[in-house]
């Protein structure tokens, strides 16, 4: 090659250099040849060295590579197709560019500015937002430029032309497959890709998810959406009104309102299924109750993170995370940065979900469907209003959906129903079966127990075609009608298929005849068949009945037989309801059937059924709301569930205990430590009567008393408690490790408090050996827990003022938090965190040399002073993190938020900032007062430091020798004299100075 292109470049200089004394001589008067031959050779001459150096640099240019240039155009709203059909193709050796246009200003998309080689244009959003182009309709374009127009989605009939562009359709192939396909039209329009030219074309590009996988995380089933026969204008509306937002980049709210029955439902699916392959995320939320909302949205930050963790390769344990914080974060920092589609169904009004609704942003969307038209906060500027169908509307619905064409006849259908669809779905379902109008007719007009007045919910126009398709299904089958009346007591959306599958082993839940009948493969399929071609159930892995087809289905059943489905109801939902709600990996079943629990436990109350089942599943669903930080929630279930039980065997039962154990627990999350005293006692008291002294069930409950005496500052009764549990925790006969070690961690933290600080180490490096004793190190039982040992350790250790020993383990108990999964602003983690900057205070107070408990102080010194600050900006760091937290910012009189200002109050003081030092420990003292009285320990320790504060910043040493008073007053209630905090408070007292005769009395209140 190089030796060819050598003697081509010389053949062009003796050309050149021949054609330049042919001319020169021709000027001189010299002449080779005749005049008019002499002119011939120049021309030839000079034509030939022009043809060696075009031919030349065009080899050159193609050495260099310059690749077919492709333009992509697309409509609004199909941006995913067009990144990833530009990133395939640049990665094969194109030049790509992309261009948006919008369906709604023109049929095709305009000419480009600079046209080039070859231009795609996806036309999907095209098809479904404005009608098809006329025949005369052409893509302008520059001519030799080929063009070809890429469809996403089936069609029926397919198309081959559009616009005059030969068609493409990629609906249904995989991702490597339409690529391929692409490359191959484009090579036979000429285009010859450069791959050597791909690798500094993408370098560092990430290839986008190809869209026609669907979303990432989603719980809605595309199978659950049938047929969509109508609503086609509303849907297309709906279409504008959200169709720019991925261009945009700002979010859309869009609440759709309308009557039961009208199809706010359907619509809000049908456009969740047909755009599906525009979002990430596709999430329905049961909105009809908040506390239900708020689990849902939960389980979506739970699939989120699974799914960075499958992105990333680990796998984190995520139990115990701060729900609050959790569900901020979801709203606040993740949707907004995601495609992402959520529908609030049945939302009932504005303020129910209002601060349940994400920032949309980068794409995302949310619907409302609600019977309620009062949505000026949040959807301000867009608000679709369903109107029933006009007759025309609802005739030619039947018509099409029956496959009857008499038009008169369907007309008297729809005047006897009205024009619900609701009400005209079952009739074209019982016409496609006998298609005789004047039948259905007459047997709309038999007699029903449905009173139309009686139940709002209840449609008086559907009642009848409804009453009628449940009576042909059950004529059919008779297990069919059973699966209706079960299903008519449960939550109309989302009804779990796998209830009433036999492969599951759960069909003892079910009635007997049903249970024999799923039992059997092709029973159980005729069965489901028969209840879904009566079309008052639909759906595959997830069934569907609407709320007014289940209150007429529950209508129409005498008294007694309501109370039987009921009663099979509530026992199906709490056989499958997960029995311990506190290990995450059961939180996603939880929220399936929560929707379910709550409405069937309604319909329980409302017919007087009360039994194990319902008060059992009242208990799961209030440990579940405690465990995620409803504590509201929680507690009404609890109290039911505690009446549930006392009514049904008494006070003195082994599940009345659980549930005292279970509210003694809610009642210490939420400060009411006299109340969970309370529970705590009676639930000893039962289980020792029940169980005797040495059961597990009663040393759980001995334990939980002891933690609540602690908190309310009887040491010495919390000594007892936790000294016998231990011991009886000791001598069983399979000692379980576990417990064992929180035994020995309440007794450490019994023993810190009683200042007996070398017992309280012993103890607990004695749990840290047990939890970090293998096997079972691993486990998150030990793991977590060594966590809660780690922090008190650690609190013992600064106590004892070895401030090193102190931090290390207070770091390692929020690096074992971190790895289980726990969330910056989990209650365990901000209170590590909170004794980790007081820690770090006290390591820079000793660099400073004014060591607050009196230690040998360090020389100041320049490096000394500079280690200093770096600690007490750490210190300010942590603080500042804590007290933003939803756990403190949200409840800003929680305990809690008072021991952190405590804390963060006198490095305040450090940092020279003495008056707001004292503004936070004033708060703190009232937030203790208020929730434990003004005798509590926790006062006077804030009221210790205020003294400290005072004195520091040269205050009047009347007020600070009275709180210095009155907190060694409250420490004699609880403490021996000899008590380090009794010794040290004495100690300041001795160096106060005493009071100048002329200081007013009134200047000494706090």
């Amino acid at each position: 090659m190089r030796r060819n292109s050598r003697g081509k470049r010389r053949l062009d200089q003796v050309l050149a250099v021949t054609g330049a004394a042919v001319a020169a001589g021709a000027l001189a008067g010299v002449k080779f040849v005749g005049g008019w031959a002499q002119f011939l050779v120049i021309c030839l001459l000079a034509a030939g060295t022009g043809l060696g150096a075009y031919s030349g640099n065009s080899l050159r240019a193609r050495a260099a590579g310059t690749p077919p240039q492709v333009l992509i155009s697309h409509p609004h709203g199909d941006e995913p197709w067009a990144h990833w059909l530009a990133w395939r193709l640049r990665r094969i050796g194109y030049l790509t560019s992309t261009r948006p246009w919008a369906p709604a200003e023109q049929l095709v998309p305009p000419p480009p500015e600079v046209a080039p080689d070859h231009e795609l244009i996806i036309v999907s959003r095209a098809l479904d937002d404005t009608p098809h182009p006329t025949e005369h309709t052409r893509v302008a374009r520059a001519r030799g430029k080929s063009v070809l127009a890429l469809v996403t989605t089936h069609h029926d009939p397919p198309l081959t032309r559009w616009a005059g562009c030969e068609v493409l359709t990629l609906a249904g192939r995989t991702a490597d497959d339409a690529a391929a396909t692409i490359d191959a039209r484009l090579h036979q329009a000429g285009a010859v890709p450069l791959p050597e030219y791909t690798a500094s074309h993408v370098v560092g590009e990430v290839e986008p998810r190809y869209p026609a996988l669907g979303p990432l995380v989603t719980n809605f089933d595309r199978r659950a959406v049938s047929h969509f026969a109508a609503r086609r204008e509303e849907l297309a509306l709906l279409r504008a009104v959200l169709g720019t937002v991925n261009v945009s980049g700002g979010g859309r709210t869009c609440a759709i309102h309308g009557l039961s029955g009208i199809g706010k439902t359907r619509l809000a699916l049908e456009y969740a299924r047909r755009y599906e392959d525009l979002f990430d995320v596709i999430w329905r939320v049961e909105a009809a109750h908040a506390p239900t909302a708020r689990a849902s949205l939960l389980a979506l930050a739970h699939k989120l993170q699974d799914l960075r963790d499958q992105q990333t390769g680990t796998r984190a344990q995520h139990e115990d995370r701060d729900p609050e914080q959790t569900l901020q974060h979801l709203l606040s920092n993740e949707l907004p940065r995601t495609r992402a589609l959520l529908i609030y169904d049945g939302a009932e009004d504005d303020s129910t979900i209002r601060q349940l609704l994400p920032d949309t942003g980068n794409g995302g969307q949310v619907l409302i469907t609600s019977v309620n038209p009062v949505w000026q906060r949040s959807a301000p500027h867009h608000r679709i209003a369903l109107e029933a169908f006009t007759a025309e509307e609802a005739v030619s619905f039947l018509r099409n959906e029956s496959g009857i064409d008499d038009e008169a006849g369907l007309a008297k259908i729809v005047d006897r129903l009205g024009r619900l669809p609701l009400a005209l779905e079952p009739a074209a379902a019982s016409l496609r079966d006998e298609p005789d109008i004047d039948a259905y007719l007459q047997a709309l007009d038999l007699p029903s127990q449905v009173d139309p007045s009686a139940r709002a919910e209840t449609s008086p126009s559907g009642a009848p075609a409804w009453i009628h398709s449940f009576n042909q299904a059950e004529t059919k089958d008779a297990l069919a009608g059973l699966l209706l009346r079960l299903c008519a007591f449960l939550a109309p959306q989302g009804i779990p298929s796998y209830f009433f599958e036999a492969d599951r082993q759960r069909t003892d839940l079910l009635p007997r005849p049903l249970a024999e009948g799923v039992a059997q493969p092709l029973r159980d399929r005729r069965i489901k068949d028969t209840a879904r071609n009566s079309s008052l159930l639909t759906g595959e892995a997830k069934l569907v009945m609407h709320t007014q087809v289940q209150a007429v289905i529950r209508e129409e059943m005498p008294p007694e037989e309501q109370i039987f489905h009921a009663a099979a109801a509530v026992c199906l939902v709490n056989g499958w309801f997960p029995e311990d709600p506190e290990q995450e990996s059961t939180w996603p079943q939880c929220v399936e059937l929560l929707p379910h629990a709550r409405v069937v436990l309604d319909h329980c109350g409302r017919l007087g059924v009360v039994d194990e089942n319902t008060s059992t599943l009242l208990q799961s669903m209030g440990e579940y709301f405690r465990v995620q930080g409803d504590r509201t929630e929680a507690e009404r279930l609890l109290m039911d569930a505690l009446r549930q039980r006392e009514n049904l065997w008494g006070r003195q039962n082994s599940l009345v205990a659980n549930t005292l154990v279970s509210l003694s627990r809610l009642k210490v999350l939420s400060a009411e430590l006299p109340e969970a005293r309370s529970f705590a006692e009676d639930a000893l008291k039962i289980r020792l009567r029940l169980d005797g002294d040495r059961d597990p069930r009663t040393l759980e409950s001995r334990m939980q008393l002891g933690r609540v005496l602690r908190e309310l500052g009887d040491f010495d009764g919390a000594s007892e408690a936790a000294a016998q549990t231990l011991l009886r925790l000791r001598r069983l006969s399979e000692p379980d490790p576990v417990k064992i070690a929180d035994g020995l961690c309440d007794l450490g933290l019994v023993r810190w408090r009683q200042g007996r600080l070398g017992e309280a180490l012993d103890l607990h490096r004695e749990a840290v050996q047990l939890l970090e004793r293998d096997p079972g190190d691993g486990e998150p039982a030990r793991r977590n827990r060594t966590a809660f040992v780690h922090q008190a350790l650690g609190l013992a250790l600064l106590d004892s003022q070895d401030l090193e020993g102190a931090e290390e383990h207070l770091r390692s108990a929020l690096d074992v938090l971190e790895c289980a999964g726990y969330a910056v602003g989990h209650p365990v983690v901000l209170s590590s965190s909170v004794h980790l900057g007081e820690t770090l205070r006290q390591r820079a107070a000793r660099y400073r040399g004014r060591d607050d408990r009196r230690s040998p102080a360090r020389e100041r010194s320049s490096p000394g002073e500079r280690e200093a600050e770096r600690l007490l900006a750490e210190a300010k760091r942590i603080f500042d993190q804590v007290l933003s937290a939803p756990h403190m910012d949200g409840d800003r009189d929680h305990p809690d938020r008072a021991c952190a200002l405590v804390r963060y109050s006198h490095l305040l003081h450090d940092q020279g900032n003495s008056e707001a030092a004292l503004t936070e420990v004033k708060n703190a003292i009232r937030i203790y007062t208020e929730k434990y009285g003004s005798q509590h320990p926790y006062v006077a320790e804030a009221r210790h430091r205020r003294a400290l504060i005072r004195k520091g910043s040269g205050g009047q040493p009347l007020r600070w020798r009275e709180d210095l008073t009155t907190a060694r007053d409250i420490y004699l209630r609880v403490h021996p004299t000899d008590h380090p905090l009794i010794q040290q408070i004495e100690e300041e007292l001795r160096d106060a100075p005493a009071p100048a005769p002329g200081e007013a009395a009134d200047e000494r209140h706090p």
